[in-house]
């Protein structure tokens, strides 16, 4: 039985994710755009989204076939492939990048006769040191269509292009979080209408695993064992083990001390917490083995992690 996500006081499993993996938006393209124009983007390993502010355009790659992007619409490329983006398949394509940096020098591409598109692109990065199921969950294409103007992903569109119009350049504080606020409502809409989601997505939608889940991430430091997990989620040890492994792809314990190092990390990496406090924090038993655990793990002690952090 599927149910909404983030209702009320639940703890926000998402949001979690995202804040520990430190994902991070930006625009990197907004421009009116005359036809004929196509641009490539290169492989890059992190999400990328187009949103059709006016006209249609198409997306593809090499191994997806062409899709149509009406006005309103949303092309988001989770693992950050390679594609292309185009008025029309076929077209001559110039790389991203140089029509990115002709937007911040003022000396836009594409600007001769009628304007025919208007278009914005936006990326979220993320600790490349990190990883987690969700990365290996989502789809290689993602089209969000028939977006109500009111409703509230393209309100969140509406609201980074009227920041970035007031912006000089394509750099906005504002315009970043806002990215980072739809990429969180992209894929919750992903998970509420497409019923054959799978991996961490489709855990998402199971009552019981979803709310396995919630425990873990809001309560890494307590002393799970498969008997209590089980316990307040409603299911045998037998039942939830299955579950969790068909579901989410990995065992419930083995989830519990991944996510525990991937908090760790993002603690050691981006903080001056103590490791022992950092150990307390996260379920381990002393900073010791934490050390062990992280060493195993990153190849590096959280020491020589941080001490690295803060060289030149």
């Amino acid at each position: 039985m599927s149910e909404r996500l983030n209702q009320g006081p639940e703890f926000d499993v998402l949001g979690d994710i995202l804040e520990t993996l430190r994902f991070r938006g930006s625009i990197f393209f907004r421009s009116d755009l005359a036809a004929p124009w196509g641009m490539s983007l290169s492989e890059m390993g992190t999400p990328r989204f187009h949103m059709m502010l006016s006209g249609e355009c198409f997306v593809g790659s090499d191994t997806h076939d062409a899709v149509k992007a009406e006005e309103a619409d949303i092309i988001m490329l989770p693992n950050g492939g390679s594609h292309w983006i185009a008025d029309k398949a076929g077209r001559e394509l110039v790389p991203s990048t140089r029509a990115g940096k002709a937007c911040e020098l003022g000396n836009r591409l594409f600007q001769k006769g009628q304007i025919t598109n208007r278009l914005m692109c936006g990326m979220v990065h993320f600790d490349q040191g990190a990883t987690h199921p969700i990365l290996d969950a989502l789809p290689e294409m993602m089209h969000f269509s028939m977006l109500e103007s009111a409703g509230p992903i393209w309100s969140v569109v509406k609201l980074i292009d009227a920041e970035m119009q007031g912006s000089p350049n394509l750099g906005s504080r504002i315009a970043d979080r806002l990215t980072e606020v739809l990429f969180l409502q992209l894929l919750n809409h992903y998970v509420r209408e497409n019923e054959e989601a799978s991996g961490f997505l489709a855990a998402l939608r199971d009552r019981r695993v979803y709310r396995a889940l919630m425990l873990i991430h809001q309560e890494p430091e307590f002393n799970w064992t498969l008997a209590s997990l089980g316990e307040r989620v409603g299911m045998s040890r037998a039942t939830l083990v299955r579950r969790f492994q068909e579901v989410v792809g990995i065992a419930p314990m083995a989830y519990i001390a991944d996510w525990r190092l991937m908090k760790a990390h993002n603690l050691i990496k981006y903080s001056a917490t103590p490791f022992d406090h950092v150990a307390d924090a996260t379920g381990f038993a002393s900073a010791r083995t934490l050390s062990k655990a992280f060493r195993r793990r990153y190849g590096c002690t959280p020491n020589e992690l941080r001490r690295s952090q803060n060289e030149p």
